[in-house]
């Protein structure tokens, strides 16, 4: 029975312009908002002309920790870091893949998008449902789900 040969260099290729395709489909799908943005080549940020830094994988492997190094190392800081990861069976919808960012990161996004602009301390607050859509929400205080439908 005649051994079958395994294209390690084919595989390779695959995956190189598997990430490739990857990274043309998140700088589409970011031009929805910066239509400037373009795809980074060599060294440096994999998407140009942007207001932060992203590195953008479509790996088999799952590297979080490192990739978020690989991020933060190259931004030092100057902007805000986050990764794009295309896992395996995702298709070409940029908006289905994952992101990750350091939780500090995180935490600030979510203040400065007005999660955390409670007017009174927390135990004086009291809920109520919001009149135009039901959603809980605190007494003197705008509803974020409805702030939320109105921006989209």
């Amino acid at each position: 029975m005649p051994h079958s040969k395994f294209c390690w260099a084919c595989m390779t290729r695959h995956r190189k312009d598997r990430g490739f395709r990857t990274e043309r489909v998140v700088v589409s799908y970011l031009q929805t908002w910066w239509r400037s943005a373009s795809i980074g080549r060599g060294a440096g940020k994999d998407v140009h002309q942007v207001p932060f830094d992203l590195e953008i994988k479509a790996r088999s492997t799952f590297a979080p920790l490192a990739w978020i190094k690989q991020v933060e190392k190259r931004s030092q800081g100057k902007e805000l870091s986050a990764v794009v990861v295309r896992m395996n069976g995702q298709g070409e919808d940029a908006s289905q893949y994952l992101a990750f960012m350091r939780f500090q990161d995180l935490v600030n996004l979510l203040l400065k998008a007005g999660y955390g602009d409670l007017t009174t301390d927390t135990d004086k607050l009291e809920p109520e449902r919001c009149q135009q859509c039901g959603s809980w929400k605190f007494i003197n205080c705008p509803c974020r789900t409805c702030a939320l439908c109105k921006e989209k």
